[in-house]
């Protein structure tokens, strides 16, 4: 009985054991640490294909350490860059790593989002390339007017920049991060840089967010002609079946978010501001709850769902 009881215990360890590796699965964070990396390791950039980039730096919020993504393509007749970095100093950092790989100037700054991580090292752009053209969607276009290098055309629909026999359609096909989302997708590789509409293992940040567009636009996505699905933060360095399958990882937690959200407002449950929300002690995130800034960005979602089950939201 002594020896059937050991059999028991032992096979319940190696039953268990893939759940709890599982669990710990350093690929599945933002969180530089969890991944063993440090800062010294940033920035650093993926070749997803000849002359296309993803180009990671560091972002610290809440006490966590992530990567912001930019997407960098190289043209014989030009750079573009989707999506620039959080410091001045970043985007000087990104500007030698691209005179590494060319000698041609940086014509386009596409903003996928107006977030200031994404848009804070735009002057050093045009301090390097006054020419340099900046591109946003009309929504972003007005959130950006006073800043230090607004944008001076709009997409409001498609555009397509043709730069040394490749073709960039920046692509405005639905909010949801914001409320001017860009993306930009090459389609004679098939890559899709969707900027802060896909947050790779970061719990959903609603906090300038439409939810339920949000999903929708994610939806879209998923039906184009795509190969690589960028994300604007997590990592890039995975290969392009990964990274399309949590695409829709991100997707689920979008709905899950959405979900719970709508539970706890039907069960009466209060949460007015992000800041005092009593129903984010009930809320169930399941196995989102392990997800990069999810402490902070929890209450935040519930928050903008309740705004937006509510008509508040514009």
């Amino acid at each position: 009985m002594t020896m059937f009881r050991l059999i028991l215990s032992t096979l319940a360890c190696v039953v268990a054991f893939p759940v709890l590796v599982w669990s710990a699965d350093p690929a599945r964070t933002a969180d530089i640490a969890v991944r063993g990396l440090t800062e010294s390791d940033f920035p650093r950039w993926t070749e997803l294909v000849p002359n296309v980039y993803a180009y990671e730096d560091l972002l610290t919020s809440g006490g966590t350490t992530l990567t912001t993504v930019s997407l960098v393509v190289v043209t014989s007749d030009g750079v573009v860059i989707v999506d620039g970095q959080d410091t001045v100093e970043q985007g000087e950092a990104m500007l030698a790593h691209i005179k590494k790989a060319t000698s041609q100037p940086l014509k386009y700054v596409v903003i996928a989002s107006d977030h200031g991580d994404h848009v804070n090292s735009n002057p050093a752009f045009k301090a390097a390339y006054p020419d340099v053209v900046f591109i946003s969607s009309p929504e972003s276009q007005k959130v950006l007017a006073d800043s230090e290098t607004p944008p001076t055309e709009v997409v409001a629909d498609k555009r397509t920049l043709r730069l040394g026999g490749t073709d960039i359609e920046i692509l405005n096909i639905g909010r949801g991060h914001t409320g001017g989302d860009l993306v930009a997708y090459l389609p004679e590789s098939k890559v899709l840089f969707l900027g802060e509409l896909y947050l790779r293992y970061v719990f959903p940040a609603m906090i300038t967010g439409y939810p339920s567009d949000w999903v929708a636009t994610l939806k879209k996505a998923q039906a184009m002609d795509v190969t690589w699905y960028v994300p604007g933060h997590g990592f890039a360095d995975a290969d392009a079946a990964t990274l399309e399958a949590d695409l829709n990882e991100a997707l689920k937690a979008t709905e899950h978010v959405i979900s719970e959200a709508k539970r706890l407002h039907k069960a009466g449950l209060a949460c007015p501001t992000e800041k005092d929300c009593p129903a984010a002690a009930q809320a169930n995130w399941g196995q989102y709850a392990e997800w990069t800034l999810y402490p902070a960005q929890a209450p935040r979602a519930l928050a903008r769902v309740y705004k937006e089950i509510n008509g508040e939201l514009p």
